[in-house]
C-alpha cells in the first residue's frame, strides 16, 4: 500500500461535523443576543412611555385622566406589542402600570421585562401651584 500525503475522507468529514457544531452554537448566541436586544428595546420603550404619562398627569393636574389614558393606550399600541396601560388614582398619587405582549394578567407585582412584560411608575399628580 502507497502512503499519499494528505487527508483521508473521514477527516474531512469529522472537521467537517465539529465545523457545523460550531457554527450552530454561533447561531444559537446570536438568536440568544437578538431577544435581549429585543426585550431591552420593550423596556426602553416602557419606561419612556411610563415617564411620558407621569409628566402628562402632573401637568394637567391629573384633570382628563379618562382622555389621557385613551390617547397614551393608542401610543402604547402603536410602540408596543400588545401595550395597554392603567392609571390607579389616589389623592394625590397615581400608580401607573404598563403591560406588553402576552401578559394580560393586569396585576403587576413586580417588574418583568422580554417578549411580553409590565413595568409600574408612581407619580405625584398635583402640578406646580
Amino acid at each position: 500500500m502507497q502512503n499519499h500525503p494528505g487527508f483521508t475522507l473521514l477527516e474531512i468529514l469529522i472537521t467537517l461535523f465539529i465545523l457545523s457544531l460550531l457554527l450552530l452554537g454561533l447561531n444559537a448566541m446570536q438568536l440568544t443576543a437578538l431577544r435581549k436586544t429585543t426585550a431591552a428595546y420593550y423596556f426602553s420603550v416602557a419606561t419612556e412611555q411610563l415617564h411620558s404619562m407621569a409628566e402628562r398627569l402632573h401637568a394637567t393636574n391629573g384633570s382628563n385622566n379618562m382622555l389621557s389614558q385613551l390617547s397614551w393606550n393608542e401610543q402604547n399600541k402603536e410602540v408596543l406589542p400588545q401595550g395597554v396601560g392603567t392609571i390607579n388614582e389616589n389623592t394625590s398619587n397615581a400608580t401607573l402600570t404598563l403591560f406588553w405582549g402576552k401578559q394580560h394578567a393586569y396585576q403587576c407585582d413586580r417588574t418583568t421585562i422580554g417578549q411580553s412584560g409590565c413595568l409600574q411608575l408612581s407619580a405625584t399628580i398635583e402640578g406646580p401651584s
